[in-house]
């Protein structure tokens, strides 16, 4: 091997790396902006979640369960809703862009107080039957969650591993679940007691399995779901509702005074007063009254004269 193909040793390898022309202000102290990573691989945190709990000495000697209370705070980013090039693609979506997500039961019009935009005690034609109201998604923003008991933190924690799209998955799962479990209870109802043959016809077969699986606790109606701010009811419609009689009676005072009506009405009251018809008028009324309280005076001494009688 001659001298000119031979290996360069370190100390020429130095050389050649310092001979290579560095960016301008490299050896410059620099700041250095990071962006976080976006979409699935984002660092953000989406929901915050407070839970305490309390239990009583009689509580815990008789076994019964802890007074729970949570509390918790999601925000909805837009690629949870909407179609984002390259990251999340939603397949139920409305003209609007957004993806059909339904809120749970604690979230819907039925299980809202009126307060905050709830029709619990809206009905239609005077019936008792509940008035039809439009389902509720959700939607990009922020949302409180409220609840009481230990199953509703149980479920919470369990939908905080899940999107918005397995999140409605498990809703459908559990009530699935609940409609075998409620038909499993109907028919043991049905077959539980000796019961002649002939007087029941034959109950239909169980296909399900043979013990399904017991229906977990429905916390619907001790969670709250809304977002915030709230969806008031508009407070005016309430007030304009009081306030009709008062707006209809002003209408037809402006409109008489404006068609003229007050002014005739005014005109014939002084014609009026000016003749002897008033006059007459208040002598008829003050001997009607005098002939009245004689009658009542003459009553009363009779009835005194019955009772001494006596």
């Amino acid at each position: 091997m001659s001298s000119s193909e031979q290996v360069p040793g370190p100390s020429q390898q130095q050389q050649q790396q310092s001979r290579v022309r560095k960016p301008p202000f490299a050896d410059w102290p620099t700041i250095k902006i990071l962006t976080p990573p976006q979409g699935r691989f984002s660092p953000k945190v989406d929901e915050w979640c407070f839970t305490y709990c309390t239990q009583s000495v009689s509580g815990r000697i008789h076994g019964k369960e802890p007074n729970c209370h949570s509390i918790c705070l999601r925000k909805v980013f837009p690629h949870e809703v909407r179609n984002v090039v390259a990251f999340k693609h939603h397949n139920n979506v409305g003209p609007d862009g957004k993806a059909k997500y339904l809120l749970p039961a604690e979230g819907q019009s039925a299980n809202l107080p009126r307060m905050l935009g709830g029709s619990k005690d809206v009905t239609e034609d005077n019936s008792s039957k509940p008035k039809a109201t439009q389902p509720k998604y959700w939607d990009e923003g922020w949302y409180l969650w409220t609840a009481t008991g230990r199953w509703a933190v149980v479920q919470k924690t369990e939908k905080m591993m899940l999107d918005l799209q397995h999140q409605q998955q498990l809703e459908q799962i559990r009530q699935s679940r609940k409609e075998i479990w409620q038909d499993y209870q109907e028919q043991l109802k049905q077959n539980v007691g000796d019961k002649p043959v002939g007087q029941t016809p034959p109950q239909a077969p169980w296909w399900g399995p043979i013990v399904p699986p017991k229906n977990i606790q429905d916390t619907s109606s001790l969670s709250l779901l809304v977002p915030l701010p709230p969806e008031f009811p508009p407070l005016l419609a309430k007030i304009n509702k009081l306030l009709a009689p008062t707006y209809e009676a002003l209408n037809i005072t402006f409109e008489s005074i404006t068609s003229g009506e007050q002014k005739q009405f005014a005109q014939r009251v002084w014609e009026k007063a000016k003749t002897e018809e008033p006059l007459i008028l208040a002598q008829r009324t003050f001997s009607h009254a005098y002939e009245q309280w004689k009658k009542r005076d003459m009553s009363e001494e009779e009835d005194d004269e019955k009772k001494g009688s006596t």
